[in-house]
């Protein structure tokens, strides 16, 4: 399956629950939403985020008095798939880059870039 084509919006709506690590209410999300994120989201809006998150196969729910929503989809999934895409789309240069920047954001590190090159071409 490919996880890729959610929105910014939906997807911080899917770390929330893959955060919650439990079903959680439309309240809950919005409470997590603003805390975590800042988002000040209307109730309806996250409904839409989950209607279409709903559509894409990412989440379902169960009604036990409110609406219970979870993931359907890991988020390790979700990241494992979203690099193939990645990889795939811009080649296999892409993925050293996006580890050299999440390593040495500010590119300062000559020895974190040996030690990623290393690690990717021997595996250890």
């Amino acid at each position: 399956m490919n996880f890729t084509g959610i929105s910014d919006c939906e997807l911080l709506v899917m770390k929330c629950l893959w955060r919650a690590g439990q079903p959680i209410s439309v309240h809950v999300l919005i409470s997590e939403l603003d805390k975590q994120y800042n988002k000040k989201y209307k109730e309806t809006t996250v409904y839409t985020f989950l209607s279409n998150l709903r559509k894409k196969m990412y989440v379902d729910s169960y009604k036990k008095g409110a609406s219970y929503f979870y993931p359907l989809v890991s988020e390790d999934d979700y990241v494992k798939n979203y690099a193939q895409v990645m990889r795939s789309f811009w080649g296999d240069e892409t993925l050293k880059v996006l580890i050299y920047s999440m390593i040495d954001p500010e590119g300062k590190s000559p020895e974190k870039k040996e030690q990623v090159e290393q690690l990717l071409e021997h595996g250890n």
